[in-house]
């Protein structure tokens, strides 16, 4: 079922994540896939439904700087700058896990993925849920991310509860990876933000 993001529409969405269901939303890249991440039946989900390798971690978004302490062990000071210049936006950023985070988020590592979304109906979302939510790209693994909600409805539907239509995604790009949990601050993918401009910020390790 697609539907607009009415306020309406983004409480259903949350009760369905709250209740261990699956949905597809849009963010400031391209649409993602939404489970409570605390839910390992309801993260299953998400790599049934895109033929996923488990080994594979899962992008969680929080609703901001406050959300990372019960999530990450630490935020070391590179990490700091980025978040700063960069959030909420099309930055990824991997910390160190905490702990108590499901193994069936981390794809065997001991380190979690998070981003603040500058998107408004994602960070709507979000607050109706009162906590994080996974965001993988909406897709087969195989197949480009769905920039629309009728693509991921062609790619996806019968998996999914609802799809929250919030128009057509201004970009191909992914979210900038980097990956922040030791010394070593290392680019692991360029996306919607070039290198260049966190090059500005900081220095990566190679």
């Amino acid at each position: 079922m697609i539907a607009l993001p009415t306020p309406q529409n983004i409480n259903q969405a949350a009760n369905i994540i709250k209740n261990g269901g699956l949905i597809a939303y849009p963010t400031e890249t391209v649409y993602g896939l939404g489970a409570d991440p605390h839910n390992d039946e309801a993260v299953q989900k998400i790599f049934i439904a895109k033929g996923r390798a488990e080994d594979k971690g899962i992008i969680l978004l929080i609703r901001g700087v406050d959300d990372l302490s019960t999530l990450v062990r630490t935020v070391p000071p590179t990490a700091q700058i980025l978040i700063e210049a960069f959030w909420p936006g099309p930055l990824t950023l991997v910390f160190r896990a905490n702990p108590d985070l499901s193994p069936a988020l981390l794809g065997g590592r001991d380190t979690i993925a998070l981003r603040h979304s500058s998107s408004s109906i994602a960070s709507q979302l979000l607050t109706a849920l009162g906590g994080p939510l996974t965001s993988t790209s909406a897709n087969r693994s195989t197949e480009p991310p769905a920039r629309s909600a009728y693509e991921v409805e062609n790619a996806l539907g019968e998996h999914l509860d609802l799809i929250l239509d919030g128009g057509p995604s201004d970009t191909t790009l992914p979210s900038t990876l980097v990956d922040v949990s030791s010394d070593r601050t290392i680019l692991l993918r360029e996306g919607a933000i070039p290198a260049q401009k966190l090059r500005a910020h900081i220095q990566f390790k190679k």
